[in-house]
C-alpha cells in the first residue's frame, strides 16, 4: 500500500482549522453487511524525503475506525463499485478525515457516509 502525506515538514497549517483528508473503503460486494473501517495514521519525523511506503522511521499516531454496520446494503445501490486484483468486486465507500492541527496536539476525526464515527486526539510531548 502506498502512502498518501497530507501534510508535509515545513508546511504552514492553521491552527484551529480543520483539513479535509479524502479517503474511502472497499467492502466486498457479497459482504452481509459494511463491517469496520480502520484507518491507522502515522508519522515519519526523520527521512529527508517523505517515502511512499511505511518505514522503519514511522511510527503510529492513532488509530481511527468506524462501525459500518449501521448502513444497511440497501444503502450500497449509490456506491461506486470496483473490480480488485484478486478479482472480487468491491463497494467503494467514500469518506474524509478531519484534521485539526493544534499547539500541542491534533484532532483526527472520521467521517463516513456523512456521519461522524470516531474521534482521536494525538497529543504531542
Amino acid at each position: 500500500m502506498e502512502i498518501r502525506w497530507f501534510i508535509k515538514r515545513g508546511e504552514p497549517v492553521e491552527e484551529g482549522k480543520p483539513v479535509e483528508i479524502a479517503c474511502h473503503h472497499r467492502v466486498r460486494t457479497s459482504a452481509v453487511n459494511m463491517g469496520r473501517f480502520f484507518i491507522d495514521l502515522w508519522c515519519d519525523e526523520k527521512s529527508d524525503v517523505a517515502p511512499i511506503h511505511k518505514n522503519s522511521n514511522g511510527r503510529d499516531l492513532v488509530k481511527l475506525q468506524a462501525d459500518l454496520s449501521q448502513f444497511s446494503m440497501s444503502d450500497s445501490k449509490s456506491l461506486k463499485v470496483l473490480r480488485g486484483a484478486d478479482g472480487w468486486n468491491y463497494y467503494k465507500i467514500p469518506g474524509t478525515i478531519e484534521a485539526t492541527f493544534y499547539s500541542a496536539s491534533t484532532k483526527y476525526v472520521l467521517v463516513c457516509k456523512g456521519q461522524r464515527c470516531d474521534t482521536v486526539t494525538a497529543e504531542y510531548v
